[in-house]
């Protein structure tokens, strides 16, 4: 019996994932996941607190905790909607910076990016409310090929919002 070897590997089509329990090209992927979260940006920060019964802020906090932040730090805080994780990253570096009687300097501590204009302009509001508008940038752009330079922050972060990033090995590259 003669086996023949090649280095070709089979033909994968590429353009296809998953959008809940259906098979979506990678640009629909994209758009139903914008659409999505477009239509529940208003009201997304109410509907994780029902349907987590609020556990997700104790989650939220713990992950925050866990990031070893020190003052003068910058964090990326990808996928990051409304702003909940990027206001609490903020808070912490701000209070830091504060009791160790240091300046995080004039460039905002944390940029929060997102793929959905309608998430950010939410947390565009949220930040003003809650006192941090210097504390925090926007920026409108895709987990998988960021508008950023290399090592520009300290840390970056993303939480759930991995989930629906399209091709999830671009975004952690």
């Amino acid at each position: 019996m003669h086996t023949e070897t090649t280095n070709e590997q089979p033909a994968k089509d590429n353009d296809q994932t998953h959008f809940g329990y259906q098979s979506v090209s990678a640009d629909q992927k994209t758009r139903l996941v914008s659409d999505v979260f477009a239509s529940v940006a208003e009201n997304y920060d109410i509907m994780n607190d029902v349907m987590s019964g609020g556990v997700h802020r104790l989650w939220k906090a713990r992950f925050v905790r866990g990031l070893g932040l020190r003052p003068g730090m910058r964090v990326l805080d990808l996928a990051g909607g409304t702003g909940d994780i990027g206001f609490a990253i903020a808070e912490q570096l701000l209070r830091r910076a504060a009791r160790d009687g240091q300046d995080n300097g004039h460039q905002p501590p944390v940029t929060i990016c997102d793929i959905n204009p309608a998430m950010l302009a939410v947390g565009r509001d949220r930040a003003g409310d809650r006192g941090l508008v210097d504390a925090v940038t926007w920026s409108c752009g895709n987990a998988e090929d960021l508008p950023f330079d290399d090592r520009e922050f300290d840390r970056v972060t993303i939480s759930f919002g991995l989930r629906n990033v399209t091709h999830i090995d671009k975004a952690l590259a």
